[in-house]
């Protein structure tokens, strides 16, 4: 019995000592296994280190995305690319780019005197309205981040998943994710989309600019003339004062009744009434720059300084042409044009067939699909019996048309929608374009011709009044006039350089542009 024992201990540790030197024979011919050479070419080093199937299709897409991306940003940055509508001077922006955080500089920069291309470049730098623009072009710049992520995320999803059997719940995710989604095409696609939405955004942005440089530039003109309108009012009524004086000494030695001195010093109440009155109405354009520049209410504006509007009037043909291509309204909905374009051509890869009929694909299940533990065929053997022979192999990619269909006919409204805001641009034009001839040609009336006559009319009557030869309803009536007329004056060039700001406005570029058109 115990030579029976040690002979069986004695087999079993014999047999053990064999099975351990041939594992560790093994194990080592395992790890000095290499690869024939042939073999070597096939196996791509970019295939062992990255899991996204077909990486390299992917990349060209990636990079044109991250270029725009970086173009974006850069016309973000920049102070005024070559269509923009309004560029600040050199000058002034670096001289005034602290004011963009430094409420102190733009203060100076209003007091004693400030010009209208300050004001400009102050409302560039400071207005509220454009920076919540620039803020909303930044977040859908941020949107090609989305774009790539969510590509990474599913092209890695497709590589290393396994297939899950939950037990629980619908039947779904048989399909794998390659076969459908995601393609370089639908990346691209995807990219364009953003690139038509950053496209809506900055033209939002350029709105923003363009009205409240606009806003600025009335605001300035309109401050010019109150303060010239309270320069003219003050010296008229001095005519005024001066004129009761010689009624009071004219009724005082019998010359005249006191009815004249009454009349007189009515007039004279009148006009210092209406002195507060340019006072207060200069104060309210003084709060809305405030407004515009996003100052604090107690800021000390200074004068603007005197400026003669520009008087040039340019061909109404040129500037239909320019508003066609410039102005920001017509080119923010070609771009939602372009977006929805796009994203039809991005649904249409839901309701036609894919690249593949999935034939000879093998799903990410190769464990359970092969050796007799298999619960499928690797590659379909049968036609199903839902579908039957010759009938469509996924019948169900048309399942979306109806929607399909239903965004063509939002497209095709968009665009009936364009040429309508075209015919508006074309009398919105027309009619800035009248505003401006027209406070050119009453400009030029009151300069040359009326203000010459009534100061002419003022001079003969007050002498001949003094002499006793004029009525004195007359001379009221001359005074009237020459004060009227000097305020049209001021009145109409203020109104020439507001109405050349909305026509910019209204055509959407500098009018500068137009005289390029011309001559070329």
């Amino acid at each position: 019995m115990t030579k029976r024992t040690v002979f069986l201990f004695a087999l079993a540790l014999l047999v053990s000592a064999v099975g351990c030197s041939d594992y560790s024979q093994l194990n080592r011919k395992m790890e000095e296994y290499r690869p024939p050479v042939y073999s070597a070419p096939q196996v791509k080093e970019g295939d062992r280190k990255g899991g996204s199937p077909d990486e390299t299709a992917f990349s060209p897409e990636k990079e044109r995305i991250n270029e725009a991306r970086a173009l974006w940003e850069k016309a973000l940055k920049s102070p005024g690319n070559i269509e923009a509508f309004f560029r600040p001077p050199a000058n002034l922006l670096n001289g005034l780019k602290s004011a963009v955080t430094d409420r102190g500089v733009a203060t100076a920069a209003l007091d004693p005197r400030f010009s209208l291309e300050t004001i400009e470049t102050l409302a560039f730098l400071r207005n509220p309205g454009i920076k919540a623009g620039e803020n909303r072009a930044r977040a859908a710049i941020d949107t090609y981040s989305q774009v790539l992520a969510l590509d990474d995320i599913l092209r890695q999803y497709t590589a290393f998943t396994e297939g899950l059997m939950t037990g629980v719940g619908p039947l779904k995710g048989k399909e794998p994710m390659k076969t459908k989604f995601p393609f370089p095409g639908v990346l691209s696609l995807k990219g364009e989309i953003v690139n038509q939405e950053i496209k809506t955004v900055m033209e939002d942005l350029e709105i923003a600019r363009r009205e409240a440089i606009t806003e600025a530039r009335k605001a300035y003109w309109e401050l010019l003339f109150v303060r010239k309108a309270k320069k003219i009012t003050v010296v008229t009524l001095g005519l005024y004062r001066h004129l009761e004086q010689v009624a009071i000494t004219r009724y005082e030695t019998g010359g005249t009744s006191y009815q004249d001195v009454i009349k007189v010093r009515i007039q004279r109440e009148l006009l210092e009434e209406e002195l507060n009155t340019l006072l207060e109405r200069r104060r309210n354009w003084e709060s809305k720059i405030l407004e515009i520049l996003n100052l604090p209410p107690e800021t000390r504006i200074g004068f603007p300084e005197n400026r003669e509007p520009i008087r040039t009037l340019p061909p109404l043909s040129a500037l239909y042409k320019l508003a066609h291509d410039r102005r920001q309204e017509l080119r923010r909905m070609r771009a939602r044009i372009g977006k929805m374009e796009r994203l039809i051509d991005m649904g249409e890869t839901m309701i036609i067939p894919p690249y593949t009929l999935n034939l000879s694909l093998y799903e990410d299940e190769a464990i359970n699909q092969v050796g007799s533990v298999a619960t499928k065929d690797g590659f379909p053997v049968s036609t199903k019996a839902s579908t039957g022979f010759g009938l469509p192999i996924m019948p169900w990619y048309g399942i979306e048309d109806a929607y399909l269909r239903q965004t063509q006919q939002e497209l095709n409204a968009l665009r009936r929608e364009l040429e309508k805001e075209e015919a508006g641009t074309i009398t919105l034009v027309r009619n800035a374009w009248f505003r401006l001839d027209l406070a050119r040609r009453e400009e030029s009336l009151y300069r040359a011709s009326i203000l010459e006559l009534t100061r002419t009319a003022l001079a003969v009557s007050t002498q001949g009044y003094e002499a006793g030869n004029v009525s004195f309803a007359d001379v009221i009536s001359s005074y009237r006039s020459w004060l009227d007329s000097n305020l049209a004056t001021k009145r109409e060039m203020s109104a020439l350089g507001i109405a050349r700001s909305q026509l910019e406005n209204a055509v959407g570029a500098p009018l500068h542009q137009v005289w390029k058109e011309v001559l070329k």
